[in-house]
This record gives C-alpha cells, sequence and structure tokens, in this order.
C-alpha cells in the first residue's frame, strides 16, 4: 500500500512538472496569487470554465504550494485511460444529474475537506460555450454551507478555444470566508454564497 501511495505521488508530481513545462513552452503563459494559497486546511479552490486546459492550468501551478483534489463529473471516470488517470489522481466523482436536493454525490467532497484537504472545482459546471461566464450552480454553495471551508478564487482567461490560442493568464484572487445569513433559508443560501463566488471570480482582474 505505502508503495502504491509513493508511486502515485510521483506520478502526480511529474505530470504536474510536464504540465508547467508544456504551458511554458508552448503558450505566453502567466500565472500570479501562488502565495495566497494557503499551505494548510480544508480549502476550496473555485475557477472559471472555459476550456479542458483549465485543470491542469490551475492544478499544476497550485500543486507547487499544495496538492489539491478535483472535482469532476462522474461521465469521465468511464472514459478508458482518463477514468484510470482520475482515479489514480484522487478526482472526485459527482453526479449532476441528481437532485439538487440530495446532494449525495457531493458527500465524498465533504469528507475531503473535513480532513482538511484542498479542492479544485469549477461553480459553473461546465465548460462555457461562449467563452462567457456562466451562473453557478448551487453545489458549491452547499459545499461552503455545510463544512465552513475558505474558498479561494482563480480567474483563467486564454484558454477558451484550446490548443489554438496563444496568451494564457491564471491569477488566484484572496481567500474569502463567507459567512451564513439567518434571514436566508438553507436553499437561498446555498445560491448567494455561489453567486458571491462566481462575481469574485469574475472580478479578479488580470
Amino acid at each position: 500500500m505505502r508503495f502504491w501511495r509513493k508511486s502515485n505521488t510521483m506520478l502526480l508530481n511529474l505530470i504536474k512538472l510536464i504540465a508547467r513545462i508544456y504551458f511554458k513552452t508552448f503558450y505566453d503563459f502567466k500565472v500570479e496569487g501562488l502565495e495566497n494559497i494557503p499551505k494548510t486546511g480544508a480549502l476550496i479552490i473555485a475557477g472559471n470554465h472555459l476550456s479542458n486546459a483549465d485543470p491542469p492550468a490551475i492544478g499544476s501551478f497550485a500543486g507547487l504550494v499544495r496538492d489539491s483534489r478535483f472535482v469532476a463529473k462522474k461521465e469521465l471516470f468511464s472514459v478508458p485511460g482518463l477514468g484510470w488517470f482520475f482515479r489514480r489522481s484522487g478526482y472526485i466523482p459527482v453526479d449532476r444529474a441528481r437532485s439538487i436536493d440530495a446532494f449525495g454525490s457531493l458527500q465524498s467532497v465533504v469528507h475531503s475537506l473535513e480532513k482538511g484537504e484542498s479542492v479544485v472545482m469549477f461553480p459553473e459546471g461546465t465548460r462555457s460555450k461562449t467563452g462567457k461566464p456562466q451562473k453557478p450552480k448551487s453545489g458549491i454553495g452547499y459545499l461552503v454551507y455545510t463544512t465552513g471551508a475558505p474558498v479561494l478564487p482563480v480567474k483563467v482567461e486564454g484558454t477558451f478555444g484550446w490548443p489554438w490560442v496563444r496568451k494564457i493568464r491564471v491569477k488566484f484572487g484572496t481567500v474569502m470566508h463567507l459567512k451564513k445569513d439567518p434571514a436566508l433559508d438553507h436553499k437561498a443560501q446555498y445560491k448567494q454564497f455561489a453567486n458571491q463566488i462566481m462575481e469574485e471570480i469574475n472580478s479578479i482582474n488580470i
């Protein structure tokens, strides 16, 4: 078991290194705000979602500070090769078809945060088809409400249309500590948290 954990760590570190070299070599790539990433404790890193390049663009550089687990739709775990990589990398599957009332598929994320881990997710739930911001899903609001975990917003620019792009920018904002509004019921609070997080992501000036 210890051997497999060590081999997984080595594999992930190698993949992150390759991703960093790839972005730095083939693109006009710049990342800012790594110093804003807390080194310990539960954390939700929340970013906008423009393309499949976003997870490695965020994760490979955030990984210079601390390891994080990604949240991904469960269908991707059935893709040959990709599913194997996701499982080895500790990705957390989420069933987007399930009712928001159940939140059953998010319990693994809750457990990860309760253990003090860092989780990366995209509040919009899917990639933008236009390159413009989308409305967030309530799932991230539920996670904040349930765990009290702080949120680190991150904005990505230039990946829409990847790989046929040239300039890519990633900027981590400042940590958000969201507080519950006693005047709102829990569902309304989920939505409010999600909207606040998305607004903060969109407001990051790159």
